[in-house]
């Protein structure tokens, strides 16, 4: 399947094939494990461009893949042989501070956001990497420093423009097709193209932040302290803790990362208890100040560079007791590259307290998740990292539902997809995709069967 830009009806983007110059550079995306060969890369400038190419790859039976920031993991930003719609180039944010709103291009970063937003002293809760692009994060739910002050992000999702694979765009808000905007928030790609996205802001001009490096023999004890201190945190606390490898000694370090949207006496000091672990040795690195929220989002993207290898699993946890506690140090100490790095998220705050059944997002009553990003960058390591990633998994299953947070997994079936919406959430999202997507046109995702019954769902 091949089309040139002028036989694609009302297209004036930039159209990229295999015997392009650039199509190796067009058609690469943020994880090196994949590798495909889309037949078409149609670059689009505007809305319009964006209809034209949904409506042509739809008359051609091409296989879609839609690519914001091209940061999915499981390498749903692309396709072997189908049209990839590339919304890379449509990067524009426009800041409404009296309102409160950022209308925001489908292509853009988190770091374009954050420039616009900080303009203003404003912020929208976003990913702890500023490459990562607002689409795919934003519609997952979308975990961040914010959120346990502001929400997921998808819960500050409060309008867009859907291109349906009919071509038809659907203006959404909470008062215009509100249904759609439940399943935007959460449900994933699975509903169409977002052209546009209208995001809630809040006055966040700079936080209190720092990180504490601990050598990695002392990862029980910061565990156990990063517990005792996050389960009785103010929601304006947010924290990671983090395994990693330094870089030039090959160290390997327990770290933990902490913000606060305070930056008042009371915020310095809740920082300050968390970063400092009692009962271990010296901190390898010690860090903390007041500094602006957009620097902030900044701070860990050298973990994450376009072109490694990437195999993630994640896990949440119903609980950090202590055997979670035995179990996550034993697997940050035997992580299998010095790129591979292991997260300890501490969930909850008002993300935790949103009604399940006001978002797609059901899985809002754990207070901890573990992302096992294994990274490493020499192709012959594949294997081996893939099944480390595999066998820790397997470890920290029992300790935790049988859901996932889908941002942070590849493709891992759809039992597991409908485990993660929770019954009556997939039925619902099941009947919306039957009546926007009834041939599952948009289906490289974390997809949604559509119901057998399309009309099971009023329009």
């Amino acid at each position: 399947m091949t089309a040139r830009a002028s036989t694609v009806a009302g297209f004036t983007g930039d159209a990229v094939y295999p015997d392009s110059p650039d199509y190796d550079a067009v058609r690469r995306v943020f994880n090196g494990l994949i590798d495909k060969r889309p037949a078409a890369v149609l670059r689009c400038r505007s809305r319009a461009d964006i209809i034209a190419a949904v409506r042509h790859a739809v008359a051609t039976g091409a296989q879609i893949a839609v690519r914001g920031g091209g940061h999915s993991v499981a390498g749903h930003s692309s396709t072997d042989g189908g049209i990839v719609i590339d919304l890379s180039l449509m990067r524009g944010v426009r800041v409404d501070p009296d309102r409160r709103i950022a209308v925001v291009e489908p292509g853009a970063t988190w770091g374009d956001i954050d420039r616009a937003t900080a303009e203003y002293g404003l912020a929208c809760p976003g990913g702890v990497v500023s490459t990562t692009g607002v689409g795919g994060f934003a519609l997952g739910g979308g975990i961040g420093w914010l959120s346990r002050a502001y929400g997921l992000t998808c819960d500050n999702l409060i309008g867009a423009e859907l291109v349906l694979a009919t071509g038809e765009v659907l203006t959404v808000s909470e008062s215009q097709h509100d249904d759609v905007l439940w399943g935007l928030r959460g449900g994933g790609g699975n509903f169409g193209v977002v052209a546009q996205f209208v995001l809630r802001l809040h006055p966040v001009s700079q936080v209190v932040a720092g990180v504490h490096s601990y050598d990695e023999a002392d990862a029980d004890a910061a565990l156990r302290h990063f517990r005792a201190r996050m389960d009785a945190a103010p929601d304006d606390l947010a924290a990671i803790l983090d395994f990693s490898t330094d870089a030039k000694s090959g160290r390997k370090l327990v770290n933990i990362l902490g913000c606060s949207t305070r930056t008042d006496q009371v915020g310095q000091a809740d920082v300050a208890a968390l970063l400092t672990v009692a009962g271990a040795g010296g901190p390898v690195v010690a860090l903390q100040h007041r500094l602006e929220y957009r620097t902030w989002q900044q701070v860990i993207d050298q973990t994450a560079p376009f072109g490694w290898l990437n195999y993630w699993k994640s896990v949440f946890l119903t609980e950090l007791s202590n055997e979670a506690i035995r179990r996550i140090a034993l697997l940050g100490r035997a992580r299998p590259t010095a790129q591979t790095r292991l997260h300890l998220i501490r969930l909850g705050g008002v993300a935790g307290r949103v009604d399940p059944a006001a978002t797609a997002v059901a899985t809002r009553d754990y207070p901890y998740i573990v992302h096992l990003m294994t990274t490493w960058t020499d192709p012959a390591d594949t294997a081996r990292c893939t099944a480390w990633a595999g066998q820790a998994y397997q470890i920290l299953q029992p300790l935790g539902p049988a859901s996932a947070y889908l941002n942070f997994v590849g493709d891992e079936g759809q039992e597991r997809i409908r485990a993660s919406f929770g019954d009556a959430s997939y039925r619902r999202l099941a009947e919306l995709k039957a009546r926007l997507d009834p041939g599952n046109r948009f289906a490289l995702n974390h997809n949604i069967e559509p119901a057998g019954d399309a009309t099971s769902a009023s329009r």
